[in-house]
């Protein structure tokens, strides 16, 4: 594919992998943050922290939206707590014709999907969801592995698989955008709960029953928000929760640890993700019986009473 213009929002360490990728492509690279120190500190040394890797010369560090939004095609890695607002703000240099594509594994604070409160704060239509078993560090190391685009948008998949295309890494694409959300923002109470039997020494037949009885909870919630149960038997779902629980240095099964250890996980934003799922669930009236239980200790409620909540619901189907 000939060198495209393309705009990534937010310059963590998921955006900063992207703007690599895409520069290395190359792409040209439209990179904001809304750290001015952050900016300043990519624009003067153009190295990636935590990574060998610099920043091509084909990614531009930009100051203010408009300019950022110059380009057609949008990666949006903003964290759900900065999202709404970001995207009230952005709003008038949004145009119809953005595809925008969030690499965000978590919902807004209402409970809305990621792809509904992009469409619903500006005038993008075409939106995807980028999920799935890869995180920053992988794509700096060049390790193998895998993603998935939910989006119904054909075109917009095609053009975004082929962005991302690099030796090692293989795009995959899902039609269930709500789905794929779902799997990614369930990512958040499962790698707790991984963490809390790391912590405690309960053994892999625990964590098999916890990633399996995921599925079927998270599956309860896409239905509900309109998705498909199926698609969390995928790389959105299962795929990324098994690469993440078994990750003994990734930042939320790290929290689960300590939320086992101390009573304390120390990550606000993991836990106000948690809450997120809580209240949407109540409103909707789906059970979410793994993350209640996350939920209650992260309330203060012991390990111990947590578990005998969890394990004397009434039996019933797996499949249910």
């Amino acid at each position: 594919m000939p060198g495209l213009a393309v705009s990534v929002l937010g310059a963590g360490p998921w955006g900063r992998a992207m703007a690599c990728i895409l520069g290395s492509n190359g792409h040209l690279v439209h990179l904001w943050s809304g750290d001015e120190s952050k900016r300043l500190a990519l624009r003067t040394e153009r190295a990636v922290p935590g990574s060998a890797a610099a920043l091509p010369d084909n990614v531009v560090i930009v100051d203010d939206l408009a300019q950022a939004l110059e380009p057609e095609r949008v990666l949006f890695a903003i964290p759900p707590s900065h999202a709404s607002s970001l995207l009230v703000r952005a709003a008038p240099w949004f145009r119809p014709e953005h595809r925008v594509v969030h690499l965000v594994r978590g919902l807004a604070d209402d409970g809305t999907p990621m792809s509904r409160l992009i469409t619903r704060e500006t005038c993008v239509v075409q939106v995807g969801a980028l999920a799935g078993p890869v995180v920053a560090a992988a794509l700096w190391e060049g390790k193998e592995t895998a993603a998935v685009i939910g989006s119904p948008f054909r075109g917009l998949v095609d053009e975004v698989c082929s962005l991302l295309t690099v030796p090692g890494v293989r795009v995959y694409s899902s039609p269930d955008l709500v789905g794929v959300e779902v799997g990614g923002a369930m990512r958040t109470p499962l790698a707790l709960a991984a963490g809390v039997i790391r912590e405690v020494g309960m053994g892999p037949a625990v964590l098999s029953v916890l990633l399996t009885r995921g599925i079927a909870e998270a599956g309860r919630l896409a239905e509900a928000l309109g998705g498909e149960r199926s698609t969390l038997s995928g790389l959105s779902g299962i795929g990324d929760w098994m690469f993440t629980a078994n990750d003994a240095a990734d930042a939320v099964v790290c929290a689960g640890m300590a939320l086992a250890r101390t009573g304390d996980a120390a990550y606000p934003e993991a836990e106000r993700r948690v809450r997120t799922l809580l209240t949407l669930s109540s409103r909707l009236g789906v059970e979410l019986p793994i993350t209640e239980a996350v939920g209650s200790m992260l309330s203060g409620v012991p390990l111990q009473e947590a578990l005998e909540v969890l394990m004397m619901r009434s039996p019933g189907l797996e499949s249910a």
